[in-house]
């Protein structure tokens, strides 16, 4: 018997893979494909405007989206520097390092929305469901449906007009 759960795995029969990469590459919500994972160049959408799915599951949730970064950029920046060495055969390898810099600077927050779109899109796939839910999650979400509701908080803390 497993100890996983059911709602834990795979994603459903709901998307098919192709539905799931083209929202990935627009930058939309992994569970209604429609809201839109930022609202600027940095400040991201939470919970989605939507669906109301909370992108950010605890504190430190997007620390894995670091590694994500750092594999997107070794894989551009490598790309870049090997494909430099291959056209420009007369340069010196500092000055193909520098210009890749230069180009690869302006790219930082396009790499940043990638990795946090990424990173949640794989943490959805592993547990697509409210099973893995924390308690920072729950009570996130409890909150949203309490200021949805207009219902003041349960301790008596209403703000006084």
């Amino acid at each position: 018997m497993s100890t996983q759960p059911p709602e834990c795995g795979a994603p459903g029969e709901g998307a098919s893979a192709w539905q799931y990469l083209w929202a990935l590459a627009r930058l939309r919500c992994p569970r209604c494909h429609t809201g839109r994972l930022f609202r600027g160049w940095f400040a991201m959408n939470d919970p989605c405007p939507v669906c109301g799915l909370i992108f950010q599951r605890e504190e430190g949730y997007f620390l894995g989206a670091m590694y994500v970064s750092y594999l997107l950029g070794a894989v551009l920046l490598g790309a870049g520097y090997f494909l430099g060495t291959m056209l420009l055969t007369g340069w010196h390898d500092h000055a193909i390092l520098a210009g890749l810099f230069v180009l690869y600077l302006p790219l930082t927050p396009v790499i940043f929305r990638y990795s946090r779109a990424v990173w949640i899109y794989i943490d959805r796939w592993v547990c697509p469901g409210d099973a893995s839910a924390t308690a920072y999650e729950k009570a996130r979400a409890r909150e949203r449906e309490r200021q949805a509701a207009q219902v003041p908080p349960p301790d008596g803390t209403a703000k006084r007009p």
